[in-house]
């Protein structure tokens, strides 16, 4: 008895593959882009907060400067220049514009060679000098704050040294004038008297 030989092929069995890892790479990709495209589309908007917050930082708020008090501001003026009454006018001008004369003393130079105006404050002075400056202005050539401080315990809040055209007095000539000396008594010429002629009357003869 023959036997018969089942040609019919064997199917090959192939594993099965696990698709687990790449659905997880397809999931971490589109997650990727999500959030890649949340930042850029939000991004632009953020920078122009952030510009808009420094701006907003960075403007100064304006403050008022505080009003000066010049009646308590004490000042001193030197007469730089020799001129006689030249710091009288300063202090006339200061007492015009609100300074107390109570606070306001003056002096004269050691030198009278000063051909400028200067003002030299205290640290926390300097808003007055330049309101000094601007008051003077118009009375001298040339008028200059100085950079320099006074010291902390000085005496004076302002010192004004004057300046300008110096003054120089006029010397007396050294040859003198004759100038005609008025006598007290005054001589009087007599004036001449008239005598009259005297006429001869004719003396009658006997006949």
């Amino acid at each position: 008895m023959d036997e018969t030989v089942n040609m019919a092929p064997t199917p090959i069995m192939r594993p099965k593959q696990n698709k687990g890892p790449l659905v997880a790479f397809i999931v971490v990709v589109i997650l990727a882009a999500s959030v890649g495209g949340y930042f850029y589309f939000n991004q632009p908007k953020k920078t122009e907060e952030t510009k808009e917050a420094v701006v907003a930082t960075v403007t100064p708020t304006p403050t008022d400067k505080p009003e000066i008090d010049k009646t308590s501001v004490k000042v001193q003026v030197i007469n730089g220049t020799g001129t006689p009454g030249q710091a009288g006018q300063v202090v006339e001008a200061l007492e015009d514009a609100g300074y107390s004369a109570d606070n306001i003393e003056t002096g004269n130079a050691d030198e009278f060679d000063n051909t400028v105006t200067t003002i030299t404050a205290r640290e926390d002075f300097k808003d007055v000098a330049d309101d000094i400056k601007d008051l003077l202005s118009p009375t001298f050539d040339n008028v200059r704050v100085e950079s320099s401080e006074l010291e902390t315990d000085s005496e004076f809040d302002i010192v004004i040294v004057t300046g300008g055209k110096i003054f120089e007095t006029p010397t007396p000539s050294s040859e003198p004038t004759n100038t005609p000396t008025p006598t007290g008594e005054t001589t009087l010429t007599p004036s001449p008297t008239f005598t009259p002629t005297p006429t001869l009357t004719p003396v009658p003869t006997s006949q």
